[in-house]
């Protein structure tokens, strides 16, 4: 809604004002005006002043007219407009040349009007332009607050700029990811098509959003960029939802042309403070849940069940609904690259808790000592013919946060609440030994580390050794002088039930090479793998070698 260069020529086109030069300047902004008769009025110009001259001062000097113009580009000016046929009579073809190369405009006042005849008009624009941003800007405070005191939700807040803009609307996450998008029915001039285009850019993940939060967070006002979309130009227009130095994500408007441009910024600026308190009261909620979860976690997992004030605590918890439990615990490896853990270690516990509770509403999510505790709860059996939700969940991760390697250990399942403590300590010992055996950023099921368990604290191990240690250590040395990986290979041939195919695959090596190989152990150690129990005591000591070599 600003006055613009071009606004100016329409206000007096019964009045002979015309546009002398500078064509590529229509569009400037016009801020206020002023009149220049004194030598050293570049003193008090400011940008987006509209100068009014006689141009008395430069009429016999034209290296002075081509300084004036270049001064008055550089101080940020919307335009000249020059009385002719008084002191000059026409504009100079230095000033027209100058500011044909400068893109600013030179209007041609006609003498038969006063400056102030044509200063009056222009201001009195100005002015009625920014009494209706004034007032705009105030109908558009009122609603959004009384959308912010409702409660409604960021939906509705979105909702709410979408209707006083007209403009498709969408708000995005830190990372860029979509939360809620407005898209009106029906743009006046605009396809249908461009409009679901319009839908689709806002549904799916902000392009460039790393370098669009850098350029957020340099400036204090909305970040306009171009929009391309079957040959027409469209505006894009975001502004970061931030409080207390918080960045929650941004909202983003795309504007069909810049007609209310002025007034749709002040509409997204008052939007996103108003998100802002939003995101902050949804982030103390989550907080009080997270602190509320933890302390069920430590009354179930920690405390005496049988204290009377601890049962008294657990009857009005959600829990006591649920007849099925499971205890998840999540851990991020140790990165060099990651600066701020806290920051990571909360991503990843709103997802869990996000994606956990979207699955089995009953359940609850925790963090204890850099680890994320999951209890899984369910008033149904857990279905089995289904992909396991820990599952899905580590797929999510691993999409969402590449670079990182998150480790996931699931416990046993239990049908009372007394032993979701056996559950915790089951899937501690899934994340500890999954870890040694599968390496960081994997999940683990009790029914993969079943057997380790069992290696890693049997007090009889010793016959075990006895019957196999010499046959590994043999293989051993015939490694270190072949370079041959033949425990490698004899410990997968057996993981896979001695299937060649299987093996050579997992290996990545011909069948014949494998072939090669195994007759290389068997001349080595005499082994003899039709024979059942050496073959099945050879596995476990190979399985037991595992664990023990890398704790």
């Amino acid at each position: 809604m600003h006055l613009l260069i071009k606004d100016v020529l329409q206000l007096f086109q019964d009045k002979s004002v015309s546009l002398a030069a500078g064509f590529a300047g229509l569009d400037n902004i016009i801020l206020s005006v002023n009149i220049m008769d004194a030598p050293d009025i570049l003193n008090w110009v400011k940008p987006g002043d509209l100068i009014l001259t006689t141009a008395y001062i430069a009429k016999d000097d034209p290296i002075l007219q081509e300084r004036l113009i270049r001064d008055l580009v550089a101080t940020g000016a919307a335009g000249l407009g020059i009385k002719t046929k008084r002191f000059l009579p026409e504009v100079p073809t230095i000033i027209k040349k100058i500011a044909d190369e400068l893109n600013f405009p030179i209007l041609d006042l006609p003498l038969d009007m006063s400056l102030s005849e044509i200063m009056n008009p222009i201001i009195s624009n100005i002015a009625n332009k920014q009494s209706y941003v004034l007032h705009r800007t105030i109908e558009i405070q009122k609603t959004l607050t009384r959308v912010a005191i409702q409660g409604e939700g960021l939906c509705s807040i979105i909702t709410c700029l979408g209707k006083l803009t007209q403009c498709p609307v969408g708000c995005f996450d830190v990372n860029g990811f979509p939360l809620v998008q407005w898209i009106p029915k029906k743009i006046p001039g605009i396809d249908d098509t461009i409009v679901k285009q319009f839908d689709s850019i806002l549904d799916k993940k902000a392009a460039n959003n790393d370098e669009l939060q850098d350029l957020l967070a340099q400036t204090k006002s909305p970040c306009t960029q171009s929009l391309t979309i079957e040959n027409s130009n469209y505006l894009i227009t975001s502004f970061p939802v931030m409080s207390n130095n918080e960045s929650f994500g941004h909202i983003s408007i795309i504007q069909i042309n810049d007609t209310f441009s002025d007034i749709n910024c002040i509409a997204l600026e008052q939007a996103c403070i108003v998100a802002a308190l939003d995101f902050s009261k949804q982030k103390a909620i989550a907080q009080s849940h997270r602190l509320h979860s933890r302390d069920i976690l430590d009354y179930i997992l920690f405390d005496d069940l049988s204290n009377h004030n601890v049962d008294e605590i657990l009857s009005g918890s959600r829990l006591m609904q649920a007849k099925f439990f499971e205890c998840w615990v999540i851990e991020l490896a140790e990165n060099e690259t990651v600066v701020n853990v806290p920051v990571i270690l909360t991503r990843i516990y709103k997802t869990t808790q996000q994606m956990v509770t979207a699955a089995n509403p009953l359940s609850i999510v925790s963090e204890r000592t850099g680890k994320i505790i999951v209890l899984v709860a369910s008033t149904s059996n857990f279905n089995t013919n289904e992909t396991h939700s820990g599952i899905i969940l580590h797929n999510a991760f691993h999409t969402m946060y590449q670079n990182l390697k998150i480790s996931l250990g699931i416990g046993t399942i239990s049908t009372e609440l007394g032993g979701v403590r056996q559950s915790f300590h089951d899937a501690l010992t899934c994340l500890r030994l999954g870890q040694q055996i599968k390496g960081a950023g994997q999940i683990t099921f009790p029914y993969e580390i079943a057997c380790y368990s069992i290696l890693e604290n049997c007090e009889s191990s010793s016959i075990l050794s006895q019957i196999c240690d010499s046959i590994i250590q043999k293989l051993e040395y015939s490694e270190k002088n072949s370079g041959t990986d033949l425990l490698q290979t004899l410990e997968k041939y057996l993981e896979c039930d001695k299937s060649l195919t299987e093996t050579s695959n997992e290996l990545y090596i011909h069948r014949n090479t494998l072939s090669n190989r195994l007759e290389k152990i068997q001349d080595i150690v005499n082994l003899d793998f039709n024979n059942r129990e050496l073959v099945f005591c050879l596995r476990l000591a190979l399985r037991q070698r595992k664990i023990s070599t890398r704790s």
